[in-house]
């Protein structure tokens, strides 16, 4: 056998035409996917014998199987970059995928700290984040800019005193960016001059705010929806969260526990509460059966394998849409090819258009199968001062209060537009936090067209194929607004409920 290279990746393999091998057509195939699934089930070393040509008798390749979807389904490999011409050469009628990770398509608080740079320090400045009522908030980020555009400046978190201690080499910080994790709305100020001693206190989160998202869609005045819709989210998990309900799931993150779905990083919850809540904040799809698929190990990104089998036990659930708010800057065959199964089984696959502000929308997004939501806003529906109001960008609407964030991406691929500036949603812990993002815009989108299809169970109860996922989409099409954006920043415009349909813009 040969020396199998330091050098190795992961590969994904699936079939030519389809995600599962069909015997009948493809007998030699389907006899080497099943060879491959029974060494996924111990992760262990196989060696493959190679097709000889040059090659010297004896030569075998060594792969290590690490997953599988079914027996007949896509399989994740590792094998050495040497010997990937070799595979190819060898068993030919096969797609060979890098493995390739995704992140949240929210618009990160670790977006600013990574742009920041540390710069040579010549003050301190001794910061303490309070609430209204003096009360110190541990935890919170403050991040100062000296020169914004060169990415110069410090930021900390604070202790549980309330208190951090920021060095920087400037009098005055160009922007200076404060937020808590949960509870709290974000401070946003330009131009502020620096002392030994500051203080900043944050406004606290009232249920009874209207935000972006209340404020085009006022959920608190509606009805549970009657037909039940299943919408899986595909994400860090959902819940546990006093105002969530979840029907199931599973965690597709390779080695952990299938059983533990919960999130306990807050993008699933937040993006699930959009949909689903059931308190004073009500989602916008409440009465809707939500299934989580947890498939970002904490703290790092989503592997596009690990997608993929969230999407295949989506159509297995027997889901109707899926939501995905999350991204890469790359097409992607391999959820490209599930994104499609799943159309063919009637399911409509939503996802964010990303957050890199105004660049060409990331993917699955970019997909034509997938539906690509992009962000709004609306001024007047959050603080003043909050880190929403650096969001505000042209261009706005017909009503020159709304606008399209600037984190938003664009492009000919923008199917619709929803709200995901300041959005108040749950937070693990059985907390609300705010967000901002596509990835708050794509769920107000997929429950908006549950609301919207639960009004027609003639749909709904079709046949589950590409027909039924053609009518939900063709369906769908009624209830859009255009809001005066452009194409490239809205599509068709924005989902509405129909007796909502010509009331606010």
């Amino acid at each position: 056998m040969k020396n199998q290279s330091k050098f190795s990746e992961n590969y994904i393999l699936l079939p030519v035409s389809k995600t599962h091998v069909n015997p009948q057509e493809s007998p030699k195939v389907a006899k080497f996917f099943t060879e491959l699934q029974s060494s996924s089930e111990a992760t262990t070393t196989i060696t493959l014998n190679v097709r000889k040509s040059a090659a010297q008798p004896g030569d075998e390749i060594a792969v290590k199987v690490l997953d599988s979807i079914d027996t007949e389904g896509a399989k994740l490999i590792n094998i050495s970059n040497e010997e990937l011409a070799n595979f190819r050469f060898s068993y030919p009628g096969i797609r060979i995928i890098p493995e390739r990770f995704y992140r949240p398509a929210v618009c990160a608080r670790e977006r600013i700290k990574i742009q920041l740079s540390q710069a040579q320090a010549s003050a301190s400045v001794t910061l303490k984040i309070t609430d209204q009522e003096n009360k110190a908030i541990a935890g919170a980020t403050a991040v100062f800019f000296s020169d914004f555009e060169a990415s110069r400046g410090a930021s900390g978190i604070t202790d549980k005193t309330g208190t951090v201690v920021l060095k920087i080499n400037s009098k005055i910080a160009e922007r200076v960016y404060i937020y808590s994790e949960h509870s709290y709305w974000g401070c946003f100020q330009t131009n502020v001059a620096l002392s030994s001693e500051m203080t900043f206190k944050l406004q606290p989160i009232s249920q009874g705010h209207t935000d972006a998202l209340r404020y085009f869609y006022d959920t608190s005045g509606w009805a549970p929806i009657e037909h039940k819709v299943k919408i899986g989210i595909i994400d860090t998990g959902v819940g546990p969260h006093k105002d969530l309900k979840i029907l199931g799931g599973r965690n597709m993150v390779r080695g952990e526990n299938e059983a533990d779905y919960n999130d306990d990083e807050g993008h699933g919850t937040h993006v699930g509460g959009i949909i689903g809540a059931l308190g004073n904040l009500k989602g916008v799809a409440v009465g809707a059966d939500i299934m989580s698929y947890r498939v970002f190990p904490k703290g790092q990104g989503a592997s596009n394998f690990d997608i993929m089998k969230a999407i295949d036990q989506a159509i297995k659930d027997k889901c109707d849409l899926i939501n995905m708010s999350l991204g890469e800057a790359h097409d992607d065959e391999a959820i490209s090819s599930y994104i499609k199964d799943a159309y063919n089984a009637g399911i409509l696959c939503f996802a964010a258009s990303g957050n890199d502000n105004r660049g060409p929308l990331s993917f699955p997004a970019a997909y034509s199968l997938a539906i690509a939501v992009s962000a709004m806003g609306r001024k007047g529906t959050f603080p003043d001062d909050s880190i929403q109001s650096g969001t505000v960008q042209e261009p706005y609407g017909q009503d020159e209060n709304n606008f399209i964030a600037d984190f938003s991406n664009q492009g000919s691929e923008t199917d619709l537009t929803a709200p995901g500036v300041g959005i108040i949603s749950t937070y693990p812990g059985d907390h609300y936090a705010i967000m901002d993002g596509t990835s708050m815009a794509c769920p107000a989108a997929t429950g908006m067209a549950a609301r919207i299809l639960a009004g027609n169970p003639q749909i709904l109860n079709m046949a589950r194929n590409q027909i039924r996922a053609d009518e939900m989409v063709k369906y769908l099409a009624i209830y859009t607004k255009l809001l005066g954006f452009g194409a490239n920043f809205e599509g068709k415009g924005m989902l509405y409920p129909n007796d909502e349909l010509h009331s606010k813009t």
